[in-house]
């Protein structure tokens, strides 16, 4: 469906995802824009569950939105699946969160053979308001570190980023089938790994 605006390269506010869509294959930025106002909350919300920190999810956000423009320039990425370009957005999401987590293992290893700083700056008060959040966070994200990695990543979808089970097999790439043995595998273990970690 082509996108109709009284102006060119403004999408109207209730443009549909797939109107936004072929506004970004004609390389308009104003589509991103839209498509960021609807989803950049979601992405955001998945990254912290993810990593357990805000400024992780910062970062992954901004990552996300510049690999789907690099995308869209790139190569023609082919129909929207879905009504909704959430699917896609949080594939990509995922992607940049296990490409910065490897990143992050090597700085670790490479700074753990470093001399130790004679001086550390103090950081307490900018991190404050966030220490609690980031302390229930971590206790969820131990009790699914204890679940194997198919299991955990289906969780997260499903239940932290509200896919659906056919959206979630999308974005894992396996069958829905596969997606709700996994979540019913996953259920049956969390009461037990939860109570074990708060």
């Amino acid at each position: 469906m082509a996108m109709t605006s009284s102006r060119r390269g403004k999408p109207p506010v209730a443009a549909r995802d797939d109107d936004l869509w072929d506004a970004l294959r004609r390389a308009e930025p104003e589509a991103l824009g839209e498509l960021f106002s609807r989803y950049a909350n979601v992405v955001h919300a998945f990254a912290v569950r993810h990593t357990g920190s805000y400024a992780s999810a910062d970062d992954a956000v901004q990552a996300t939105f510049v690999t789907a423009w690099r995308l869209f320039t790139r190569s023609d990425p082919g129909p929207l699946q879905y009504d909704s370009a959430r699917p896609w957005l949080l594939a990509i999401a995922r992607n940049e969160l296990r490409n910065t987590t490897r990143a992050r293992r090597r700085l670790t290893q490479f700074l753990s053979r470093q001399a130790a700083p004679l001086h550390q700056p103090d950081h307490a008060e900018a991190v404050a308001a966030r220490v609690d959040s980031e302390k229930h966070i971590q206790t969820v994200r131990a009790a699914l570190a204890a679940l194997p990695p198919h299991e955990r990543e289906t969780i997260e979808l499903v239940y932290w980023a509200e896919l659906s089970v056919a959206e979630a097999a999308t974005v894992l790439g396996v069958a829905e089938g596969t997606v709700k043995a996994r979540l019913s595998r996953a259920r049956h273990r969390m009461p037990a790994l939860l109570e074990e970690h708060r």
